[in-house]
């Protein structure tokens, strides 16, 4: 019981850290500069955001219109709540077992929020397309910049193949148990190439329909949780193990205790859940009043991921551990340890029914939109600086479409590659492949504004605490007042455990998940390097 009791706890606490931080971004707000126009109409607020973004150099081409419900969409379909449960549940509890729900999601989603805060006030002090490309750009001038944005794009261009992948494992291997076809490499593809093809024509056909879009996709995501978690309770509940087990240290098997290395990989495997949620920064241009609007996207939208997975998968987990023996009526004999093993348990949910797996699998493909998406904006941010090859073309942009169609296309052909020469040069092993290259890819990029936020602060405060308030202006200037949304005294504490989280979880997964993740991260850190200089000055 007092072990079930600190399990509560913990659980709780990424959940009063997220209203710590929200009550302290508000105060600052409020206490701060700032004057938001909505009051005297959108058109006024669009006014001033257009002239913000001018202060950048950068024209308003992309149509703003979204509102706050917009941006927390973009971030939260972007992570990918049910899609990321569905491809990374069965490899997590494998690998670490029960524990790793119980102990290690809410230290995982916990260290994520303070990368979530940390991301969001950098979108409020850079409200552009680019995201962590433009914050590191803004901080540590175009070396860094190109670092950061060819690390940003590249992993996202691995998520948007990670979705694209399972999905086609998935739908695939559906498809072939209904239709009676044998799956293969063939049929593999095939899928994945018409996902991959419906994703990138609904981006240059429906721009006027985003919102909608992006509503839709998070509204869905929430039914097929609902719908999961109804369908368990009813029918497994209690079940035939205590809560208790999660928090015993034991391997999925229950027979051993969990080894430390496994328990990590486990770790690693999770913080993938929660990659992405910079999604609303990537939509900055097109959202009105984005200072304030895009941070708390990105920031609520991690926050409320947590609580969905943390609900769902501790249910989960008690009802896969061996020996509940309750899915042999409902789906017959499962496979259930690895990547189809939240998929079958969902089914298995409302008795063995096609109706869910199918609609997790249409969570998948609007996770892998929005991902696409982001990839399409960065894409088209670094090529108006001229800082990736063919920006000329890259940087197009339609008016008649309202979207940059060349990136978005660039975006699906980049991706459908990836996935071809991964599955090529890794064979079996291109799922785990691609999972540590979006990890370490991912959570460099972010690590590098933040790492520069965190450096520039810390260089100021010695400063200014070794001389006289006057002296620190004269030699340093007023600077900057801080963003509209901000983490206030904070701030510097929070960014530092997201620099160590996000700089060792690079670190662990490129040497103990897959190398993959080390091999591409390093290529695309050179290519970064070595890549052409900006036009921004």
């Amino acid at each position: 019981m007092v072990v079930a009791i600190l399990g509560v706890l913990l659980a709780a606490i990424p959940c009063l850290f997220s209203v710590l931080v929200a009550r302290k971004a508000q105060r600052g707000l409020r206490a701060g500069t700032y004057q938001s126009l909505i009051p005297y109409g959108k058109d006024m607020q669009a006014a001033q955001d257009k002239s913000e973004l001018q202060r950048f150099g950068l024209p308003q081409v992309l149509p703003r219109k979204g509102g706050g419900l917009s941006a927390a969409a973009k971030s939260f379909n972007a992570i990918g709540m049910v899609g990321g449960a569905a491809l990374l549940f069965g490899p997590a509890l494998a690998s670490g077992g029960p524990s790793v729900i119980g102990f290690g999601l809410p230290l995982v989603a916990l260290l994520s929020l303070c990368v979530s805060a940390a991301i969001a006030e950098l979108a409020s002090g850079v409200p552009t397309a680019g995201g962590v490309y433009h914050a590191a750009y803004q901080l540590g001038g175009r070396k860094w910049g190109m670092r950061a944005g060819w690390l940003q794009l590249a992993g996202n261009m691995v998520k948007l193949a990670l979705f694209i992948g399972g999905f086609a494992y998935l739908a695939d291997g559906l498809l072939a148990s209904r239709l009676g076809y044998e799956s293969s490499a063939i049929s593999l593809f095939i899928v994945a190439a018409t996902a991959v093809l419906t994703q990138a024509l609904i981006g240059q056909y429906t721009s006027g329909f985003s919102e909608k879009i992006e509503a839709g996709g998070t509204w869905l995501q929430l039914i097929i949780m609902l719908l999961a978690l109804a369908g368990l309770t009813w029918l497994f509940w209690p079940g035939d193990y205590s809560p208790v087990v999660l928090y015993q240290g034991l391997d999925s098997g229950l027979t051993d205790p969990v080894g430390l290395l496994p328990f990590v990989i486990g770790l690693l495997l999770l913080s993938a859940l929660f990659t992405g949620m910079d999604g609303a920064g990537h939509g900055a241009e097109e959202i009105v009043e984005p200072r304030i609007r895009v941070p708390w996207g990105i920031f609520l939208s991690s926050s409320y991921t947590y609580i969905g997975l943390l609900i769902v998968l501790l249910l989960m987990t008690l009802i896969t551990l061996p020996g509940s023996g309750v899915l042999g009526e409902a789906y017959g004999v499962l496979q259930t340890t690895g990547l189809t093993s939240f998929t079958e348990y969902a089914a298995a949910a409302w008795g063995g029914s096609y109706l869910l797996p199918a609609l997790i699998l249409l969570s998948l493909w609007q996770s892998g939109l929005q991902t696409m998406t982001s990839c399409s904006r960065v894409a088209f941010s670094l090529a108006r600086d001229g800082a990736i090859p063919f920006s000329s073309r890259l940087s197009m942009f339609s008016y008649r479409r309202n979207a940059p169609l060349n990136a978005i296309w660039f975006a699906a052909t980049a991706t459908i590659l990836l996935l071809v020469s991964t599955v090529v040069w890794q064979a079996n092993e291109s799922f785990i492949a691609l999972v540590s290259a979006s990890i370490v890819l991912l959570h460099l990029a972010a690590a590098i504004p933040i790492g520069l936020r965190w450096q520039a602060d810390r260089k100021a405060g010695a400063a200014k605490r070794r001389m006289t308030k006057e002296a620190f202006k004269s030699r340093h200037g007023t600077s900057d007042p801080p963003p509209p949304w901000h983490l206030g005294n904070w701030g510097q504490a929070i960014r530092l455990v997201a620099l160590v989280w996000l700089v060792f979880s690079a670190i662990m997964t490129a040497g103990i998940v897959h190398s993959f993740g080390g091999i591409v991260a390093a290529i695309v850190m050179l290519a970064g390097t070595a890549g052409s200089r900006p036009n921004r000055g």
